[in-house]
């Protein structure tokens, strides 16, 4: 481990040193500004400059230690990875995430945004995951003005152990706004298909298939395995299937779980496991 509890900790109380001594400044700011208003916006100037040079630099480091800790202590030793690193993604491709034809998003030098990426051998299955932020362009009406919706989540790929023969999107209509989910899959050439067999899923979901193949017969037990990790995770999910690899986006969840810097951090905050469904994710891909 790269951070241990008693790093994270010497980070924090330096980060909170920094923070008081902040707010000593924008004090005596307050306390200057019926005596010399130069004097006020000196101050004040050195507590903006302070801010955005140490506080705020310090905040960022600790958030990102304390990030790579908690990856490092649960989901780490489940791919057999000894560290993470935020911008170390290198399994993880733009090209991976076309391929599964799921969703739009535009390509350029910053984004899509990938980070924390996590690659192993799991059940045989080779999978990879990562946070991502998608850059999704669309416009409300004809020739209206451009608009971008930035979809966030944890995307994972898999390898499965054998060729499905499947080709199909089963996205949650909250997974991708449905203006663009609509247009991108006009364009994909890609059709809604009969209703699914399971009335719960049926309320949320929608299927999507190739117009010149046949509408999938999902197994059952991929649909209850689904069901599962939709009562589960709080996010929202779309997965795609074509032969044997399967990608999964849950919009909403992240493996960087958020940082608090109102409290110390601890050994319990260190081992919280960030995304527990992942169990979920290895039993839908064992379904197929």
């Amino acid at each position: 481990m790269k951070y241990s509890i008693s790093d994270l900790l010497q980070m924090y109380r330096r980060y909170r040193m920094q923070v008081f001594f902040l707010l000593l400044l924008l004090v005596s700011a307050l306390l200057l500004v019926f005596k010399s208003r130069i004097l006020t916006l000196a101050v004040l100037a050195a507590a903006l400059i302070f801010h955005f040079i140490f506080v705020r630099r310090q905040q960022q480091a600790y958030n990102r230690a304390f990030v790579q800790a908690n990856l490092e202590n649960t989901l780490c030793p489940k791919f057999g990875m000894d560290t993470i690193y935020e911008k170390d993604v290198t399994h993880m491709t733009p090209d991976i995430l076309h391929h599964a034809r799921l969703m739009p998003f535009r390509q350029a030098a910053d984004t899509p945004l990938l980070c924390w990426e996590l690659h192993g051998k799991l059940r045989g299955m080779s999978v990879t995951m990562c946070d991502t932020a998608l850059a999704q362009d669309f416009t409300l009406v004809n020739k209206g003005k451009n608009r971008v919706h930035f979809n966030t989540g944890v995307w994972t790929h898999l390898e499965l152990l054998k060729d499905t023969g499947l080709d199909f999107r089963l996205l949650d209509e909250t997974s991708v706004p449905t203006p663009i989910r609509m247009e991108f899959f006009s364009k994909e050439a890609l059709c809604i298909t009969g209703p699914l067999h399971d009335d719960e899923l049926a309320k949320n979901f929608v299927l999507y298939h190739p117009i010149n193949g046949k509408a999938p017969c999902l197994p059952g037990r991929f649909l209850r395995e689904l069901k599962k990790l939709k009562d589960y995770t709080p996010g929202y999910v779309a997965l795609s299937v074509r032969g044997s690899q399967m990608d999964i986006f849950i919009r909403g969840r992240f493996l960087a779980m958020p940082v608090s810097v109102k409290r110390a951090p601890t050994k319990e905050m260190m081992c919280f496991d960030p995304f527990p469904e992942l169990l979920y994710l290895l039993d839908l891909a064992s379904a197929l």
